[in-house]
């Protein structure tokens, strides 16, 4: 469970988290205060076992710097700017980057002043796993290695490699063994800290815009409990398939841009092989007739030699059975792709039959989820379905379109996903969604989504971190007055 972040980026003051909602509020009414760094590794001790009730600003939690580094004055850089970016989630907040950042990731945003602040700033994390409080600070100056304290050893703070960090964190977070089936621990902590520059927040599938489909089974599959192995076949008939169009692009026997799919290839051979009969039958009439007509059409023009004329039907012949036989090749390469497809896709349902009872689970909090937010008005379902490229995810959000329906679809979609894999153990205890999932959203959608998430963490020992402009917190405040959170940090700006 998160404990504490902190960060020296402009406007940054540190968050303190609590179990349940916690909200990071973006607010650019009010400069930051000047504060005085704290101790080394100090861990927070306060355990909250029920989410205060917070009402507007009355409980801004203070700024507790967590590293040595933090000893340094940044009372001017504090007057920097959060809302720095336009357009809906104003891209992603510096608080999702510095969390990204401290969890192994590149934390990179679109803005290239952010990216610049982000290139010359520190960002330290202290959170419980596996039974041990771990403070882990990392620069970016130095990016590739991280300062780390456990509270399980009495040892100062140890340098750390940023792949061991990442491996250690795979093991602990998600279970991750190191077999070679399993996903990359980033490409899991993808879906937990999703980058809205990105377009992490545009499909609840892809934790990126142009992520193949393909790339998004391993952590998906991983965190809903499938077999890697299936999902690895899937990857190599993609693969196959790519390696086949390939070959078709460098095959000299092809017409230049013939392209062959699986329907073409097998309609283009019977059309090759038709004509090579008949060319053939032309062949044998024209070495038989010693008088060949002059005026015979032969490959485009008029031949009046007869040794000419065969000369040239024995050409053409070539051709065609060169091409023919490039066509067979790719005819039988499509078979054999089309085989392992419906092999692979009959596997596929054979483990969801299999794996039927915790698929219906997650099934079933996605459909709850959204009918607790939506009523009837909206019903909702999560479908994983056997397709030849593997398993096909379809979370549906039904009823009339609408402001915030796709938000809504992801929101849900997440949650299920979370609290299915923390049940399993494959997964952190934790879920973030930046601002750019509520900046569009009605305040009766977003204040359902975070009652909603309060109620399931409480439930679930888990916690949820939301990042909220001030003013989108005090509209969601006014409409729901009895929502309890837990506000873990104000981000401030001129």
């Amino acid at each position: 469970m998160l404990r504490e972040l902190a960060s020296d980026l402009p406007g940054f003051r540190a968050a303190r988290f609590a179990p349940g909602l916690n909200v990071a509020v973006l607010d650019s009414t009010t400069t930051a205060e000047p504060t005085e760094p704290g101790p080394r590794h100090v861990a927070p001790e306060t355990v909250q076992d029920i989410i205060p009730a917070r009402r507007g600003r009355a409980s801004v939690v203070g700024y507790t710097p967590l590293g040595e580094q933090w000893a340094r004055d940044r009372a001017a850089a504090a007057a920097s700017t959060e809302a720095d970016t336009g357009r809906r989630g104003i891209g992603r907040s510096r608080f999702a980057a510095a969390l990204d950042f401290s969890l192994g990731g590149s934390g990179t945003v679109r803005a290239t002043a952010a990216r610049q602040e982000l290139a010359e700033s520190s960002s330290t994390v202290r959170f419980t796993g596996a039974g041990e409080t771990v403070t882990a600070t990392r620069s970016g100056a130095n990016p590739g290695e991280l300062s780390v304290h456990s509270s399980g050893t009495d040892a100062q703070p140890w340098t750390l490699p940023l792949a061991d960090w990442q491996q250690w964190l795979g093991q602990t977070l998600f279970g991750l063994t190191g077999a070679d089936d399993e996903p990359s621990y980033r490409s899991l902590m993808a879906y937990y800290l999703r980058d809205a520059d990105h377009g992490g927040l545009n499909d609840p599938i892809r934790h990126h815009a142009k992520q193949p489909a393909v790339e998004s089974l391993p952590p998906l599959a991983h965190l809903f409990g499938l077999d890697p192995a299936l999902v690895e076949a899937a990857k190599t008939l993609q693969a196959s398939r790519r390696h086949l169009r390939s070959s078709q692009r460098g095959d000299t026997d092809l017409p230049n841009g013939q392209r062959l799919s699986d329907a073409t290839a097998s309609r283009d051979l019977a059309n090759l092989t038709a004509e090579l009969a008949t060319l053939e039958l032309e062949r044998a009439e024209a070495a038989a007739d010693a008088s060949w007509r002059s005026t015979r059409a032969v490959a485009g023009g008029l031949a009046t030699d007869p040794v000419a004329a065969t000369a040239a039907l024995d050409a053409k012949l070539a051709a065609l059975r060169a091409r023919r036989a490039a066509v067979a090749r790719y005819a039988d390469a499509h078979a054999e792709l089309q085989r392992q497809a419906l092999e692979l896709r009959e596997s596929v349902r054979s483990d969801l039959r299999g794996r039927h009872d915790r698929l219906t689970a997650a099934s079933n909090l996605f459909t709850r989820y959204a009918y607790e937010m939506f009523g009837p008005s909206r019903p909702a379902a999560l479908t994983v379905a056997a397709r030849d490229h593997g398993y096909a995810f379809y979370p549906v959000l039904g009823g009339e379109p609408g402001a915030g329906v796709g938000a809504m679809t992801l929101f849900c979609f997440d949650l299920a996903m979370a609290v299915t894999a923390h049940r399993a153990g494959t997964g952190p205890d934790f879920l973030l969604h930046d601002r750019a999932l509520y900046a569009d959203l009605p305040v009766a959608d977003a204040a359902a989504a975070l009652d909603l998430a309060a109620r399931v963490c409480a439930v679930e020992d888990m916690q949820y971190l939301v990042v909220l402009d001030q003013p989108k917190l005090a509209e969601v405040g006014r409409y729901d007055p009895a929502l309890s959170y837990h506000e873990c940090t104000v981000l401030t700006a001129i």
